[in-house]
């Protein structure tokens, strides 16, 4: 792991070094956790799509396609559901 130094402002603002902003897929918008630990603290990226967040972490086991298969089928449910309302109040 090598080590990188950035500078404080004086408004309390760091530069995310452009390596570390690719890696973690960070842009303008993205937010950052701040944690307070004992020993220092970390910034840890908040992500948008919390798939992505995890990826990798569950590989293999195939709960990443199980989520997947369980989503597509509660989102078909919710668009019959949706289309049988609709058919409803037009009829």
């Amino acid at each position: 792991m090598e080590s990188i130094v950035t500078r404080v402002t004086s408004k309390g603002q760091v530069v995310i070094p452009k390596q570390l902003r690719q890696k973690y897929a960070i842009v303008p918008t993205t937010l950052i956790r701040w944690i307070d630990k004992e020993d220092g603290m970390l910034m840890v990226p908040e992500t948008r799509d919390p798939i992505l967040a995890v990826r990798g972490m569950l590989q293999g086991s195939g709960l990443l396609k199980a989520f997947k298969e369980a989503k597509a089928e509660e989102n078909e449910r919710e668009n019959k559901n949706a289309a049988r309302r609709k058919s409803v109040c037009a009829g």
